[in-house]
């Protein structure tokens, strides 16, 4: 995140996707809809994990709606897409009448590793998602539970919790999946935010994530899906998406007047790179694009892609730190710069 971002904004609009889903009407949905309409939201579930103070895990296998999200059309909006997800967890039995109430990263990737760390003010709770969609491609992604919308405590204790939680497969902020693909939100400051609104469906960004990772297997594949849709931003803010796939080809890819741009490169952080930009506010972006550029470029293994992602990474603004190992398929985590605490899941654990 551009350190430089006006936080008292960002308070107001950081939370990317709020879900309001009542624990009574949940615990009613249970009662009335019984275990085999929620067979995959109950494993689910039973599948959420402290694995660490504050980060979670959750492995959802089966259909989670994001097929029908998209067949009716998307979303174009914060509270329209929050409003879709509760439906669909909930299989149509609750319906709440939804309102809307952000961080900027860096991304430097090569040798089929990608890293990015995401920087925010405020610390939370995370959670990491394996997800295996009926028709789609396995995925690893991670997400920041206080994105939910109830608070930067709150955490999935009880199963009605857990029910919430899964919400947050719909607000993956950077993710791998089976193929190598990895793709990673990032706000770009200069960003256009007047999207024009055609006849195309429409995505917020993190729909175009989870839209990526489910459906692409590199990145022409992801270039090609997202030029489908209108994207649109969140709380006022453009985003920008750095793509990286097992073949070494990386993008960044931006929307100006509603064209996509996708831009080669190895390194984003949080500025426009497919047009010139003399916007004051993005001078510590481009501090970081350009140390990174010249002094870590090329990538030549973990080693090399570990001392880039660490050197762009603020103490205290850093939430967290994931490098992507495109081959294995492994994502190895690190949370406040805790550098000697790693934590790796495989993304063909079960």
């Amino acid at each position: 995140m551009h350190r430089s971002l006006n936080h008292k904004a960002m308070k107001k609009g950081k939370v990317i996707l709020i879900i309001m889903i009542v624990l009574a009407a949940i615990i009613g949905i249970f009662l009335y809809g019984g275990y085999q309409t929620f067979s995959k939201e109950i494993a689910a579930m039973q599948s959420v994990q402290e694995v660490r103070e504050g980060v979670f895990t959750l492995h959802y296998k089966g259909d989670y709606g994001f097929k029908g999200f998209l067949e009716q059309g998307g979303a174009k909006t914060d509270a329209q897409m929050a409003t879709y997800i509760a439906s669909s967890l909930s299989h149509g039995y609750y319906k709440p009448a939804l309102t809307t109430p952000e961080g900027g990263c860096t991304t430097v990737n090569g040798s089929n590793f990608f890293a990015r760390n995401f920087d925010w003010d405020q610390v939370g709770n995370y959670i990491i998602l394996h997800t295996e969609p009926d028709d789609g491609y396995a995925s690893i992604a991670t997400s920041n539970l206080s994105f939910l919308g109830f608070g930067t405590d709150w955490k999935p204790s009880s199963m009605q919790e857990k029910f919430m939680a899964m919400a947050s497969i719909y607000v993956p902020l950077d993710g791998m999946n089976e193929k190598g693909l990895c793709v990673a939100d990032l706000v770009e400051i200069d960003g256009d935010i007047d999207v024009p609104d055609t006849e195309k469906p429409d995505l917020t960004i993190v729909g175009a994530i989870r839209l990526v990772l489910d459906y692409a297997a590199n990145v022409d594949e992801a270039i090609q899906l997202l030029s489908q849709y209108d994207v649109f931003p969140s709380v006022s803010r453009m985003h920008h998406l750095s793509l990286s796939d097992a073949s070494g080809h990386s993008v960044v890819v931006e929307w100006k007047g509603g064209e996509l741009m996708a831009t080669p490169t190895q390194v984003v952080t949080n500025h426009c790179l497919s047009a010139v930009s003399n916007n004051e506010s993005i001078a510590e972006s481009i501090r970081r694009f350009n140390m990174l550029t010249t002094e870590h470029l090329p990538i030549t293994g973990v080693q090399q892609v570990q001392q880039a992602i660490q050197a762009a990474s603020y103490p205290g603004e850093t939430l967290w730190t994931v490098i992507y190992d495109q081959q294995a398929l492994t994502a190895t985590h690190y949370f406040g710069c805790q550098w000697e605490q790693p934590l790796t899941n495989n993304l063909s654990a079960k």
